[in-house]
């Protein structure tokens, strides 16, 4: 079953790879919610999104809720991002592990900015804001003779533009398991499952970005520095699929380096860099902090930066 798992993931990613040939998805764009397409963490980030398959960290819970599990002590992580175009994002999460299932309170915060009102004409009439914010509750527990983890999200959503607002539910849902090969971890995570309660407009509600990820973790065994080699095959519902990887390599005690690279934006702007990210992590006693780099020529740099530690 693992070898037939990452056989098809293979397959997927190189036929991902072979780019722009594919046919381009007709829902492209057409899901609300866009905030929830965002990765939280800086460590994910760094890693071009490759997140599904990482298990014991917080950021776990915005990609698969099966990672969380692994935590062996109550811990809480904040992060910050600073994002396109004056827009800002920010992450926070505790975890409350118990002897058989853990549990987490996450919010997920994402701000527009100041936003120009203009009449018919063109009028200068001020600004306005925009703001979206999810709320939910992460539950993980072993099952299987612990060699199977699920995880569960059930997510409050609220997004706010001037003086309309909408809410919603939603929920998500993952599974991690061992790979064909000791180090290795196999995650599937199926993320953004809802209904709308109330839209911006009376007879108008908008669809989730559904999304759905397959990918592995490994950390080889005879490697010269300690490391985790992961991959990610991602396919949204309102775009084309595409495909992440990253590495993670520890040198010392306590500095870990993070490449990655997204194939989401390949093509786009016909720059051979754009999808790269790159990040780093420093590990104290009881706090880690981590921090991410990802640039959009046509429209600037990301900077993400988090605070994970114990409570």
């Amino acid at each position: 079953m693992s070898r037939t798992f990452i056989a098809a993931l293979v397959v997927a990613l190189v036929a991902t790879k072979s780019g722009p040939s594919m046919a381009v998805n007709d829902s492209a764009g057409t899901a609300g919610f866009n905030f929830l397409k965002i990765g939280v963490g800086a460590r994910p980030a760094a890693l071009g999104g490759a997140y599904t398959a990482v298990v014991g960290d917080l950021e776990a819970t915005g990609w698969n809720p099966a990672g969380v599990f692994g935590i062996r002590e109550r811990s809480a992580t904040l992060s910050y991002s600073s994002y396109l175009v004056d827009t800002e994002a920010g992450f926070l999460s505790v975890a409350f592990p118990g002897p058989d299932r853990i549990w987490s309170l996450s919010v997920n915060y994402f701000s527009h900015g100041d936003l120009r009102r203009t009449d018919a004409d063109g009028q200068d009439l001020g600004t306005f804001g925009a703001y979206d914010v999810a709320a939910y509750v992460t539950a993980a527990q072993q099952v299987w003779n612990r060699r199977l983890t699920l995880g569960v999200n059930l997510k409050a959503v609220y997004s706010s533009i001037d003086d309309f607002t909408s809410d919603a539910y939603a929920i998500d849902l993952g599974v991690i398991g061992p790979g064909p090969v000791k180090g290795m971890k196999l995650g599937v995570s199926l993320a953004n499952l809802g209904a709308v309660r109330s839209g911006f407009t009376d007879g108008f509600e908008d669809s989730f970005p559904v999304l759905f990820r397959v990918g592995f973790s490994h950390h080889p065994a005879h490697a010269p520095l300690p490391m985790m080699l992961v991959a990610d095959f991602n396919m949204p519902n309102d775009g084309d699929a595409y495909a992440t990887f990253g590495a993670e390599v520890r040198i010392g005690q306590g500095l870990f380096l993070r490449p990655g690279y997204s194939l989401q934006q390949t093509g786009l702007e016909g720059d051979e860099n754009l999808g790269l990210s790159a990040g780093a992590g420093v590990e104290l006693e009881r706090y880690r902090v981590d921090y991410a780099f990802t640039s959009f020529p046509s429209l600037g740099d990301v900077h993400r930066l988090s605070v994970s530690g114990k409570i």
